[in-house]
């Protein structure tokens, strides 16, 4: 692989050559921070996916208590109001 600054022209001017080294070193931590991304992205969409049906189910169960929980109110009341209690 030929790179596009010779050791001579480094020794020359290094300043040019350190610059050509920052630039690929950049350009490197920049893809590798976008595929982590990409990853992480990936990630945290079957997190969601996951907690979303974790959801529905808790509001599923959430509304059978309620039903649950209103009809044993509705017998208590039912039950005081006859003097069994």
């Amino acid at each position: 692989m030929k790179l596009p600054v010779t050791f001579e022209q480094f020794v020359k001017d290094p300043v040019k050559g350190l610059m050509f080294i920052c630039l690929a070193a950049m350009s490197f931590l920049y893809i590798d921070a976008r595929n982590q991304m990409k990853e992480a992205t990936k990630v945290c969409e079957k997190r969601l996916v996951r907690c979303e049906n974790e959801l529905r189910k808790m509001a599923i169960m959430l509304k059978t208590q309620d039903s649950v929980c209103s009809a044993l109110t509705t017998e208590i009341r039912l039950y005081k109001q006859l003097g069994k209690i």
